[in-house]
């Protein structure tokens, strides 16, 4: 006996709640469909459905029996479908948000290449501080800097950053050096807010862990807008430090309180739970951890 197509057959007949529409769903005949569920009860010894001319209803075996076929049935077909994907060209659209800073300056920059790898792929990528719901608006995968709370979510890193702070030459010229967190928090700043990130970062000095409540005189929600007003000279501000990296080897800005070490922050791709990876959503997600290399 095929137990894989006789648990099939008698699952259709559950869920449809007669021998005729089963047999029609499944393109047996309806003799073929009742030959199948009575060699399957011959074959276990028990009754699995009680039918007559005007009902039919599980027993309790067959309530039993069907519970664990639909199960095993669910995994064979994702199972199939997770194999088959990937040995296929991903292709469809993939909807990505991603944190404004990371996707300005890394995400973006390293699109194309990922295009031209998979040319069957369409890439939509919001860039955008706002938090998502993956779900409801039909996203593949996010892009976030933690620590995370959602537990419904997959989290994988692919990149750290570090909050650092930054001032051109000409502050340091105009104010002096800062030589404490007591020190700076008196001097002209811009700081960039999204929600709560932002209004406060942790440092290690020496060997205590110290937090900086961030002055909020002046408040911005993009990174690049307070990268700007720092390389006008007038102000420091506090950025991550891939936003800085070129910035500071080209003596544009300059390291403040280099001796206060920030604390990192992972930055993670999340993507909803679920049997199996799309592989539109596996390659992109393992494209970014071979990138930035984490």
């Amino acid at each position: 006996m095929d137990m894989f197509a006789a648990m099939r057959v008698v699952t259709e007949v559950a869920r449809l709640g007669s021998f005729a529409a089963a047999s029609t769903e499944l393109r047996l005949s309806a003799a073929s469909v009742s030959r199948v569920v009575a060699d399957l009860e011959a074959d276990l010894g028990v009754r699995l459905i009680n039918r007559t001319t005007r009902q039919m209803n599980l027993t309790d075996a067959g309530l039993e029996f069907v519970q664990r076929s639909s199960g095993l049935l669910e995994e064979v077909a994702n199972m199939r479908n997770a194999v088959h994907e990937r040995h296929a060209a991903p292709r469809g659209r993939l909807r990505v948000s991603c944190v404004a800073a990371f996707g300005n300056e890394c995400l973006a920059p390293v699109l194309p290449e990922f295009m031209d790898r998979f040319p069957e792929l369409e890439v939509s990528l919001e860039i955008s501080n706002r938090t998502v719901d993956l779900i409801e608006e039909h996203f593949d995968v996010a892009i976030r800097v933690g620590p995370l709370q959602d537990s419904s979510l997959v989290a994988k890193k692919i990149f750290s950053q570090k909050v650092v702070f930054v001032a051109t030459p000409e502050f340091f010229r105009q104010y002096g050096v800062p030589k404490s967190l007591e020190e700076i928090r008196s001097l002209p700043s811009v700081t960039q807010i999204s929600g709560e990130w932002g209004r406060s970062q942790r440092f290690t000095y020496e060997t205590s862990s110290v937090e900086f409540e961030a002055p909020q005189r002046c408040t911005v929600s993009s990174s690049v807008a307070a990268k700007n007003a720092a390389l006008s000279g007038n102000c420091y501000t506090m950025l991550g430090d891939f936003m800085v990296a070129s910035d500071i080897s080209e003596n544009r800005l300059v390291r403040l309180l280099p001796e206060y070490k920030p604390v990192e922050q992972p930055i993670y791709a999340v993507y909803p739970q679920r049997h199996y990876l799309p592989q539109k959503t596996r390659v992109f997600v393992d494209y970014l951890s071979q990138k930035f290399s984490v």
